[in-house]
């Protein structure tokens, strides 16, 4: 008899195969280049000067952007990533990133199944690998890493003790600042977990009061304040910072025009999953402590103007997924006859629509099993 841990991680690495067979690793084409250390020499000269100020770079490139994005620079260090003769040794830290995704979706597995059936739980890990949230790991060949992210932020979620809580969120929020955003969806999420996710139970005073200093709402407050005071004392100290404003292509003054002509985004990142979320956001409020509904409405509305105010709209409305595994636990305790069918819908959309990634345009991510003609020039500088 096999245990549910081990089938578990079958049913994660086959989810894993079935994702690789459908996302193209695009970070293998650094492999055909000649020289990526001269290419991507801003993220080698992070790994060997990680609180320097970076070398000069167009204020609206990505690469003006990881100043404090220091968690993937420092793993690439401890794994032995150098420039060399060419630097495609960075190669294996993407590779290290998509093996993350068998963890990541074994925590997600067991974490569902701690408060919905193995079914439900089953559905929603596979809706999520056919959205850019398990195929981050890897299409990525700009030095996202929001593969990390993501897997850090889950394992915020899963855990509950002090010191891997703290431990991965700080992980996470140094990977990206998207993901100190999340950490309002993760500290929702182990609020929500005191009450054992009925939303009908009141948001009272004294539980609201408790989350700052007892138990992991606290850590994710700690984390967070943490995260702050370092950052504050980077800033002074080394002098790190990052580039704000039209130009940079981060502002707030972005959002009217993204609204009119990139709305689709929002839609196309979670795909079927929307309809649950919508569902259960409709049932909160109508049976539900409102407040509820109003910090999940809040978490959201401040996630999408962050997306919205930037122009990778996919990658940062991906950072929401908390919220989305909140609402879907929720849902799952839905006493109807059509709740289970409304998941087994949701999850044919997200399969049946090509996931779409959204910077400037929607742009269809290839599959790994129809890019022979990728995968050939790869293979012969290997060979």
């Amino acid at each position: 008899m096999v245990s549910a841990k081990i089938q578990s991680l079958i049913i994660s690495f086959l989810l894993f195969c079935i994702v690789l067979s459908l996302t193209f690793p695009k970070y293998l084409e650094i492999l055909k280049h000649p020289s990526p250390s001269d290419v991507y020499g801003h993220f080698f000269y992070k790994i060997q000067h990680p609180f320097t100020p970076g070398t000069q770079v167009s204020t609206a490139s990505h690469e003006s952007k990881i100043a404090f994005r220091l968690t993937a620079p420092l793993i690439a260090k401890l794994i032995g990533v150098q420039p060399g003769a060419s630097g495609r040794s960075v190669v294996w830290l993407y590779v290290l990133q998509s093996v993350l995704l068998i963890p990541f979706l074994y925590m997600l597995q067991n974490l569902l199944k701690r408060y919905t059936s193995l079914n439900n739980s089953l559905l929603f890990v596979v809706a999520c690998c056919a959205t850019y949230l398990a195929k981050s790991f890897f299409w990525d060949y700009d030095f996202w890493f929001d593969g990390f992210a993501f897997f850090f932020i889950l394992a915020s979620m899963y855990f509950r003790h002090i010191i891997p809580v703290v431990v991965f969120s700080q992980l996470a929020c140094w990977t990206d600042e998207r993901a100190v955003a999340a950490m309002a969806g993760v500290y929702l999420f182990h609020l929500l977990r005191e009450v054992n996710f009925e939303a009908a139970v009141k948001l009272n005073k004294q539980l609201f009061i408790n989350s700052f200093y007892k138990g992991p709402t606290s850590y994710i407050f700690l984390s967070c304040m943490l995260y702050v005071g370092l950052r504050l004392m980077l800033l002074q100290i080394f002098g790190l910072s990052t580039p704000r404003g039209e130009a940079a292509g981060v502002s707030l003054s972005l959002i009217p025009f993204q609204f009119q002509h990139r709305l689709v985004g929002i839609f196309l990142t979670f795909e079927g999953l929307w309809i649950i979320f919508t569902l259960t956001m409709l049932h909160i409020y109508k049976t539900g402590d409102r407040l509820w509904f109003y910090l999940i409405g809040l978490i959201l509305l401040m996630q999408l103007l962050i997306a919205y105010s930037v122009f990778d709209i996919t990658r940062s409305i991906t950072y929401a997924f908390p919220l989305f595994i909140i609402t879907f636990i929720i849902f799952s305790r839905i006493k109807s006859e059509t709740s289970f069918s409304t998941i087994v819908i949701s999850t044919l959309i997200c399969i049946a629509i090509p996931t779409q990634f959204l910077i400037f345009f929607p742009r269809q991510i290839p599959w790994t099993i129809l890019s022979m003609q990728e995968l050939k020039p790869i293979i012969k500088t290997l060979l």
